[in-house]
């Protein structure tokens, strides 16, 4: 028993220490970091910590890359009708993300990059894609860097009705 209280001792004041204060301060010829600021009166930065926690984007990393490279601009208006619904069902579909045009104002700035109002117009980087054909559209994405089906497609948030009976005691999420 007494073992166990030192183990759990030396456990809590090891966790403890994780967490103390490290500062960060430059000075002539280097940069410094440590658990306690310079005796010195120089400009020290505490430095913010927080638990062990990974942080992740929210967007796969061949999608970074290909946005990067390659961002994708697609012009509809709403003359267009079923092509370009056609159009962005495919950009969704791909999980590509896209800035969309669809303003009267965009219709000036299609007509100044085209010579023309024919949508809908798709830029890949610098390559334009005029009209909806969906293999020529998918071979522009390929190439792009884009992956062929939404990577994030899997990922299902739990709907409102998970979360209340989730949140329900369990002799009440049982009943009818």
């Amino acid at each position: 028993m007494m073992r166990f209280r030192a183990l759990l001792l030396i456990a809590l004041c090891s966790a403890t220490s994780c967490l103390a204060d490290v500062y960060k301060w430059t000075d002539a010829e280097s940069v410094n970091y440590g658990d306690t600021p310079p005796t010195k009166n120089r400009s020290v930065e505490k430095l913010k910590q927080s638990l062990n926690v990974v942080e992740t984007d929210k967007e796969p990393y061949e999608i970074k890359v290909a946005v990067e490279k390659n961002p994708l601009t697609l012009y509809v208006f709403k003359e267009c009708g079923n092509p370009c619904d056609q159009a962005k069902a495919l950009l969704d579909k791909r999980g590509a993300p896209y800035t969309l045009k669809n303003k009267d104002e965009d219709k000036l700035e299609l007509q100044k990059l085209t010579g023309r109002l024919q949508v809908p117009f798709l830029m890949v980087g610098k390559n334009p894609h005029l009209g909806f054909e969906e293999s020529a559209w998918n071979s522009a994405l390929d190439q792009a860097g884009y992956p062929r089906s939404n990577p994030m497609a899997d990922f299902k948030k739990p709907s409102k009705a998970a979360k209340v009976a989730d949140k329900q005691p369990a002799a009440e999420a049982k009943s009818p």
